[in-house]
């Protein structure tokens, strides 16, 4: 179960957009600064996350989209 929860797509785009959303705040704050911060690093992380995360979802809406189909088909026969 816990496996499951770990590699949930949902779970990692939500905490992908967090990290995203926090890390870009804290660059735009500290824009004026020329150095180099963690939430950087944090930023590179999360943008790495989110593209990991568009095939899986991408696959999860081809494969809702086959299945419309599929029963489009099944009731019209």
């Amino acid at each position: 179960m816990l496996n499951s929860i770990i590699n949930s797509p949902y779970l990692n785009l939500f905490s992908a957009l967090v990290l995203l959303s926090t890390s870009l705040y804290e660059t735009i704050a500290k824009l004026d600064e020329l150095t180099l911060g963690v939430h950087h690093g944090v930023l590179v992380f999360s943008i790495i996350q989110l593209v990991k995360v568009v095939p899986e979802m991408l696959e999860g809406l081809k494969q809702l989209n086959e299945a419309d189909e599929l029963m489009e088909e099944s009731v019209v026969s």
